[in-house]
C-alpha cells in the first residue's frame, strides 16, 4: 500500500518518551544496530541467516528478537505481522544485502547472482512496508565494473517508490571510524513527511574532519605501519586510518620493533569503532568475519542521529491506532 499526502489527516508529535522504532534486515553481528542504539532509537526486530552472527547478535542484544528467516520468500504481510504494526507506522528501515557479489574483491561475482536478488527483495518490502525513512548499505563496488548494469537496475527500481531517495559514497574515517572504508549509503524519505516538512539534507555532516585523529597511530601508537595483505601488499605508514578490514583475515600490522603480525581482534574492534565490551566468540577467524561484515558502528550512530534529530525531529505523519494515538498526542 502507497502513502500520499492525503491519506494522513493528523499530524502527531513523537514525544521525548516515543523513541524511533527501526528493525535491521541482514543484520549481521550486531554493528548496525549498536550504532543506532548508540543514537536513542530502538529496535523491534533483527533478521540474520547466518547461525555463528545470529549468536553474536543474541549475546550483545539479548532484549532484540533476532530471527532466522529467507528474506528472498519473506512477505510484507508477515513482516509487518512480526514487529506488530501497519504499513506506514515504521520509523525506520535499515537493510544491509549481502555485498559479496558486488565487492571488487570477489572474482566470482556476476550479474546473474541469485544473491543479487536480495537487494530487490529488500526493495519489495520496503514498498510494501511504507517506513518512513529506510536505509540501505552496501560496498562502492555495487556501481563499478559489471556490476553497472545490476546498479541501474535497482535505481530504477527505486524511483518507482514514492520517496525521495538519495545515494552517496561515505568515507568512513570522517565519521569517526580509523579505517578507510567506502560504503555506498541509499536513504530515502517517504513522500508525504518529505513533502510536509521539506527536509533539506538526508545525510549527516562528517563528524570528523582531522585526519590524524582517525589514523592507527593515535589509536594505537606502538604500531608503526600496516598491509591489506591481500591484494595491495605493501607497508603503509600509521599516520593514515587502517585500510579496509575484509571479512578474511589478510591484514597485517607492524610493530615499532619491526615485528610483522595479524591485528589482534581487540585492535580490530577500535578499528572498526566497536566498543571494546563488544562480546564476540568463535574462533579468531570467525570473530574477524563478524567484524568485516559488520556496518562500522559510528557510522549508523550518525545517521541515527541525524534521522532522530533532523529528518524526524518534532513531527511524524502516520495512522496509530487509537492506543497509540492518545499516549502519543502532545
Amino acid at each position: 500500500m502507497k502513502y500520499v499526502k492525503e491519506d494522513f489527516n493528523k499530524v502527531i508529535p513523537i514525544r521525548k518518551e516515543r523513541a524511533i522504532r527501526f528493525i535491521s534486515l541482514f543484520a549481521g553481528c550486531g554493528g548496525s544496530s549498536y550504532g543506532y542504539q548508540q543514537a536513542g532509537l530502538k529496535e523491534l526486530l533483527a533478521i540474520e541467516w547466518n547461525k555463528h552472527a545470529r549468536e553474536t547478535f543474541e549475546l550483545n542484544f539479548p532484549e532484540v528478537p533476532i530471527h532466522n528467516v529467507d528474506i528472498s520468500k519473506l512477505t510484507g504481510p508477515e513482516l509487518l505481522n512480526m514487529i506488530g504494526l501497519k504499513s506506514g507506522d515504521l520509523d525506520l528501515f535499515d537493510a544491509s544485502p549481502p555485498c559479496q557479489d558486488f565487492s571488487t574483491a570477489n572474482s566470482n561475482r556476476g550479474i546473474k547472482d541469485d544473491r543479487n536478488e536480495l537487494y530487490f527483495r529488500t526493495i519489495e518490502l520496503i514498498d510494501f512496508v511504507q517506513p518512513k525513512v529506510f536505509v540501505i548499505e552496501n560496498v562502492e563496488g555495487m556501481k563499478k565494473g559489471e556490476m553497472i548494469p545490476v546498479w541501474n537496475r535497482i535505481v530504477r527500481r527505486m524511483k518507482k517508490l514514492n520517496y525521495r531517495i538519495e545515494f552517496k559514497v561515505i568515507k568512513t574515517e570522517q565519521y569517526g571510524v580509523p579505517q578507510e572504508r567506502r560504503r555506498v549509503i541509499v536513504i530515502g524519505v517517504r513522500g508525504d513527511i518529505q513533502d510536509q516538512f521539506q527536509i533539506d539534507n538526508l545525510f549527516p555532516a562528517p563528524t570528523n574532519s582531522d585526519s590524524a585523529a582517525m589514523s592507527v597511530k593515535n589509536h594505537f601508537p606502538y604500531l608503526i605501519g600496516f598491509s591489506s595483505g591481500q591484494y595491495d601488499d605493501r607497508f603503509i605508514t600509521s599516520d593514515r586510518p587502517m585500510c579496509t578490514i575484509t571479512k578474511t583475515p589478510s591484514a597485517w600490522v607492524y610493530e615499532s620493533d619491526g615485528i610483522r603480525r595479524k591485528p589482534t581482534i581487540e585492535e580490530l574492534k577500535v578499528l572498526s569503532s566497536f566498543p571494546e565490551s563488544f562480546i564476540l566468540t568463535g574462533s579468531d577467524t570467525q570473530q574477524w568475519a563478524r567484524i568485516g561484515n559488520a556496518v562500522p558502528p559510528k557510522i549508523t550512530e550518525a545517521l541515527g542521529l541525524h534521522i532522530r534529530n533532523t529528518i524526524l525531529t518534532q513531527e511524524v505523519l502516520a495512522h496509530f491506532n487509537e492506543e497509540e494515538t492518545i499516549s502519543l498526542a502532545a
